[in-house]
């Protein structure tokens, strides 16, 4: 009977916690549709096309960038924002995170980011993706526009998907769905903790098959979609190489965690050898494979700068470093943050990696256009120049530093999106104790 009960008082708990996770922040309202041209004059605008403009001014209309530079014409009846002693950037891009998929990691009902077993390339992150997410609000307070939502677990994860942080529905919130599909590469070291039961030969043995798997897998879609391609009739379909068509066919990429340099490079043959784009996750031995990475041109999303080294060996600073060493490398890379709430701290990763080398422009392609052409999404986003997305915000300094990171007005395509979230609204009513 206790047990019973026990029971029960969970669910009710869990039940009541989802509620709140599921309920939009206060009364926010997704943007609305711009109506009339927009104008930011007098800013300090971060192109990441080119050279930081002083002075200049950028003009928005129907949600497409119209001119930016230092001589630009304001169209008559536009709304004019002076922007003096302010900053524009692009809206920055979280290139692996489960926004919009995890809400409260301790309730287990708000958490929709992983399936069953080892290989489901048929989940898409798109029908799982939570639009009323309260977390959501907060990542855009310091300039997170766009998200790359990403299922988890098993060796084949699914579909992640391109989001955007404003929208009524996940269908007017995506950008690009299928953005990647996401795949986790085997540990190929065995482990010899004391609490590893396992032995070495067996753990070998384990990791030769997970390998031998995603192998099988993809030599039987690229089968698959040969077939389907040339006209195949067949009665039978398979749902997950139907899902894995998008990788052979429309060149979406193949999001990879690797981490160790022989992790690195065994995803570097098995590129070579599929042909596919392969964008490398967490990867955290990335300097010391950079001759392997320049010459397959493979981008990286390194893991989380503000961590402690990985090896005892290694120097205090080696995640500090790691963006200018893979800059001075001409390696592709973006910044990530891990999981969901913490994409909120993402421009400040970028700050600190500049402090350790990485130089202002890189910094900022990194967390705008460079994820953008990863995804194959930089003919819209990414940037500011002319053509493309008005997707951007004002903030009050540098973006980078997080005392002086407060934005004033952000857009998404133009739309006009609301700064407020569950943590302004509760300072808010805080601040006000004790004064009625």
């Amino acid at each position: 009977m206790n047990h019973s009960l026990r029971t029960l008082a969970a669910s009710a708990f869990s039940c009541l916690l989802l509620c709140v996770a599921s309920a939009r922040s206060g009364d926010e309202i997704p943007g609305a549709t711009q109506q009339r041209p927009i104008a930011l004059t007098n800013a300090t605008i971060h192109t990441a096309a080119g050279p930081t403009l002083q002075k200049a001014s950028i003009v928005f209309d129907r949600g497409v960038i119209v001119d930016v530079g230092t001589t630009v014409t304001i169209p008559q009846g536009a709304r004019v924002i002076d922007c003096a002693g302010k900053h524009v950037y692009p809206g920055f891009i979280a290139p692996n995170t489960t926004i919009g998929l995890t809400e409260i990691d301790a309730v287990r009902s708000t958490r929709d980011a992983a399936e069953v077993g080892p290989l489901n390339p048929n989940a898409k992150a798109a029908t799982a993706y939570n639009p009323d997410s309260d977390i959501i609000p907060t990542v855009r307070m310091n300039g997170v526009l766009l998200v790359n939502s990403v299922p988890q677990g098993g060796l084949v994860s699914g579909q992640a998907a391109l989001m955007r942080t404003d929208g009524w529905t996940r269908e007017d919130m995506a950008v690009k769905s299928p953005s990647a599909m996401v795949v986790n590469w085997p540990s190929m070291d065995p482990m010899t903790a004391p609490w590893i039961r396992t032995s070495i030969e067996d753990q070998r043995k384990e990791m030769e098959e997970a390998i031998r798997s995603i192998y099988t897998l993809f030599r039987n879609a690229k089968a698959y979609s040969d077939a389907a391609l040339a006209g195949v009739d067949t009665a039978l379909r398979d749902i997950r190489y139907e899902a894995m068509r998008v990788v052979f066919e429309k060149d979406v990429p193949l999001l990879i965690s690797a981490s160790t340099k022989r992790q690195i490079e065994a995803v570097i043959d098995f590129q070579e050898m599929f042909g596919l784009k392969v964008i490398l996750v967490d990867a955290v031995d990335a300097h010391r494979v950079i001759p392997q990475l320049q010459k397959s041109g493979i981008p990286v999303i390194i893991p989380r700068v503000h961590s402690l080294p990985r090896r005892e060996e290694d120097g205090y600073d080696a995640p500090f470093t790691l963006a200018s060493t893979l800059a001075k490398a001409n390696v592709p890379f973006a910044f990530s943050d891990g999981g969901s709430w913490q994409q909120r701290n993402l421009p400040f990763q970028a700050g600190t990696s500049r402090a350790f080398g990485l130089s202002e422009e890189d910094a900022v392609k990194a967390l705008t256009i460079w994820p953008a052409k990863m995804f194959g999404v930089d003919g819209q986003y990414g940037s500011l120049e002319k053509g493309k997305s008005a997707t951007l915000f004002i903030s009050t300094g540098d973006a980078l530093d997080s005392k002086s990171n407060v934005l004033t007005s952000a857009f998404i395509d133009g739309r006009e999106i609301e700064l407020t979230s569950r943590h302004t609204k509760l300072a808010r009513k805080y601040r006000e104790r004790g004064k009625r």
